[in-house]
């Protein structure tokens, strides 16, 4: 397998500082409450869990050599159309359901933690239930490229 890009998508330091913080809060009441031993048990409690809830938040986006794959999720490249690079405003539309190629039936990796940047890109295969792949990535325009490059290279081997 050829791998040709992958990127992490995890969510933001201040996303995870300010759970770590709530955390804190809420055992130092606990701990004023029912003592500093409690106090400590919720807080590695607490962080076990934004620890574990982080790792599960987070997405791999990756282009191989025959597939793209978003998390669990794959879709062949030759099945996929044009990819479009889109701004902080264009999410902000697509999110609200402003985007007119962005329809109901796309397959939507934007999670709220995530980066305000995300590529689109169409499926041209009638018979997949998806119209497109929305994905947020803190690089976009790599994204992108690489995606457009397989795409290319994958429909140059089918023949299409």
């Amino acid at each position: 397998m050829t791998q040709t890009y992958q990127e992490r998508v995890a969510p933001g330091v201040w996303w995870i500082v300010v759970a770590l913080l709530v955390i804190g809060m809420v055992s130092v009441a606990y701990g004023a409450a029912l003592g500093a031993g409690v106090g400590v048990v919720v807080f590695a409690v607490g962080a076990g869990i934004v620890f574990v809830g982080t790792r599960a938040a987070t997405d791999t986006i990756i282009i191989d050599d025959g597939e793209l794959g978003v998390g669990r999720a794959r879709v062949p490249l030759n099945v996929l159309g044009a990819v479009r690079v889109l701004t902080t405003d264009d999410v902000a539309r697509a999110r609200r359901g402003f985007d007119p190629q962005v329809t109901d039936t796309a397959f939507t990796r934007l999670p709220p933690w995530g980066p305000s940047h995300a590529i689109w890109v169409e499926v041209t295969d009638d018979s997949d239930p998806h119209s497109g792949w929305l994905v947020a990535s803190r690089h976009p325009e790599d994204l992108g490229k690489e995606l457009t490059e397989a795409i290319a290279a994958s429909h140059e081997r089918t023949g299409e």
